[in-house]
């Protein structure tokens, strides 16, 4: 009796508390792989951006040494103002593409966190049997 007992309880087990588990850690993982595959794709963007930017400011540095010996002809104080207003268009093009980047990491992680306390209060209130506040 003991053993039809146990293998009855182990079906009804089985059936009521260990497949909807292992369903739930199988959705999570598939959530968390989307998130990775997610974050790889930002960071994917993030090094074209990176690499679109460093061109563009080996460019501007190109650009700035034809310019400034054009400059250096016509005169001094004019190449100043010119490097100087340079400088400040990269320095604000650095910052803005920084934020950018900063904020579209801050956004992945956010996400990644509310997920994951969702799929942990959902798994937790799986095994509990009760809602978890």
């Amino acid at each position: 009796m003991q053993v039809i007992g146990f293998f009855v309880l182990l079906l009804i087990l089985n059936g009521l508390l260990y497949k909807p588990v292992l369903n739930i850690l199988e959705k999570r993982e598939k959530n968390i792989e989307g998130a990775k595959k997610e974050a790889e794709s930002l960071l994917k963007k993030l090094h074209e951006k990176t690499d679109a930017y460093e061109k563009r400011l080996h460019e501007a540095r190109v650009k700035g040494h034809e310019e400034r010996l054009k400059i250096r002809q016509a005169g001094l104080e004019n190449e100043r103002l010119i490097l100087d207003n340079a400088k400040k268009e990269a320095m604000g093009f650095i910052a803005d593409t920084k934020s950018k980047i900063n904020e579209d990491v801050r956004s992945v992680m956010a996400g990644l966190k509310t997920d994951s306390e969702k799929i942990a209060r959902e798994i937790a209130e799986k095994v509990l049997g009760r809602r978890v506040a």
